[in-house]
Order: structure tokens, then sequence, then C-alpha cells
């Protein structure tokens, strides 16, 4: 009985040792050679978990990215277009109707490579989408100034542009495909250009008498990076993100550089407090 017990616990703490030898031999791999891309990010796209402040707890910032807005007056669409879908996999009907869209809608969440532009054309358009909401607010008061609704819409649309230009993540969703040279052919720039490894889970909505497919997608193994011991001093004293509202705060509360490797996996290079 002894020795069976003491043989499990040996093949216990064997299989433990193998595991962690494998996820050390990953991470290795990872970071050898050129990384595949490489991002500078602030706490507009990396935000810090929050309770760092308890005693002997890790400092770990999760990777904060968005999907593109509707253009205004558009009807809704999936943030990922069917056709994408289609080349991911997935079985797409010809005929959308109400049993086709559910049917579509219940295939499995499958693993895709998920693009994700920094800075890009997607930010400035989401930037142009804020002044022109703006715009026609102000548009829709001077018509009508003593209208309380419509200040408080000018002042809502106001205070979303600052947010916009200030605090709001640059980090959006581009496309999803499954091969990586031809994402980063059509993806070229690795400054502005990271891709991930994600899931994209199909996606149906009834909306204006008529069904819309596309997808959805996730990042869940890229969410949080954890922080090396000796940035964590840069980092001490940080407001949580819901403290700084404020737009008044000028620049940055801290760069970096993050780096995306063999594996798609990011880690952090280097963070300095600004």
């Amino acid at each position: 009985m002894n020795w069976t017990r003491s043989h499990g616990l040996l093949a216990g703490l064997g299989l433990v040792l193998l595991v962690n030898a494998a996820a050390l031999g990953a991470a290795a791999w990872n970071r050898s050679g050129e990384p595949e891309s490489r991002l500078t990010l602030s706490e507009r796209e990396l935000q810090r978990n929050s309770d760092w402040h308890q005693e002997n707890s890790g400092i770990s910032l999760r990777l904060l990215w968005r999907l593109p807005s509707d253009e205004p007056d558009a009807p809704w669409a999936p943030r990922i277009a069917a056709e994408t879908m289609q080349g991911l996999g997935f079985r797409v009907p010809t005929h959308i109707d109400r049993g086709s869209a559910l049917l579509f809608d219940h295939q499995q969440a499958r693993d895709a490579l998920l693009v994700l532009e920094l800075d890009g054309p997607l930010y400035q358009r989401e930037l142009r989408l804020a002044r022109q909401r703006l715009a026609q607010a102000e548009k829709a008061l001077a018509a009508a100034p003593d209208n309380v609704h419509l200040k408080s819409e000018r002042d809502f649309q106001r205070e979303n542009l600052e947010h916009e230009e200030n605090l709001a993540s640059r980090l959006f969703l581009a496309d999803a495909g499954t091969d990586l040279r031809a994402l980063r052919a059509r993806y070229p720039d690795r400054q502005h250009y990271a891709i991930v490894h994600g899931q994209v889970r199909p996606l149906s909505l009834y909306r204006n008498r008529a069904w819309v497919i596309g997808g959805n997608a996730s990042t869940e193994g890229v969410r949080a990076l954890n922080v090396p011991q000796r940035w964590h001093a840069e980092l001490e004293g940080l407001a949580p993100r819901a403290e700084r509202r404020a737009i008044e705060e000028a620049g940055e509360p801290f760069v970096a550089e993050v780096a995306f490797g063999q594996r798609l996996e990011p880690w952090i290079e280097q963070i300095q407090a600004q």
C-alpha cells in the first residue's frame, strides 16, 4: 500500500514537472528570434487589474481592444462579415431566413487568427464618427436652444468625443483568418498590426424585418500580461481607469513596448511611466 502510494506521488510529481518543462519550453520558443510584431501601447490599451495593491499580489495588465462602431443610420452588421466566416470554415447559408440563421448561430466557435490594428484607419474612423455626432447634436441644439434634452445630448456627445480623443483604446479588431502568411501579407506593418490567437463564434440577429449573420471574436488567451517585478515601481500610484474620467489629465500614465512572439503570444519588453 505504501509503495503504491509513493509510486502514485512520484508519478504525479513527474507529470507536474513535465507540464512545467513543456510550458517553459513553449515560452522560450515564443520569445526566440525577432518578435512577429511589436506594438507601443499605453494605459488606453492596457488596463491594470483591480487588486494589484493587495499584499503579495502580482501585477498584470489586461489587453483592451475594440470593435468598430456602426455607421450613422446604417443597418446593424456583424463585426465579422459572413464572407470571412465562410473562409474560417463556418457553414454559411445562401438563403437567410429564421431557420438557416438559427442553424448558423448554433455552430461551435472556431479557433482563428485575429488582426488587431493600433492607432490606424479604424481609430481615425471612430474619431470622425464622434465628431459627426457632436456636430449633429450642436446643429439640433442651435435650432432649439431652450430644449433641455438637446442640450443634454450635446453635452453627452462632447464628453464622448473627449473620451475618444484622450482615453479610449486605439486598438481595434481589423480582420480574421487562418493563414498567418496571408494575413501578414495583407497587413505588413508590424508596428501597427498584431496577429494573435483567438476564437470566432457565429452570430445572427433579426432587425428591420431581416436576418443578418456574421461573427464576433474573443481573445481570452492574450487578455492578461504579467508585469515583471523590475517595472512594478513604474506603475505604483496609477489610478484605476474609472478614476481617470477627468479629461483634463494630460498625457498617458505609461507606455509599454509589447512584443508578440513566434507563438503570437504577447509579453512586455519595456514599461516607462510618463
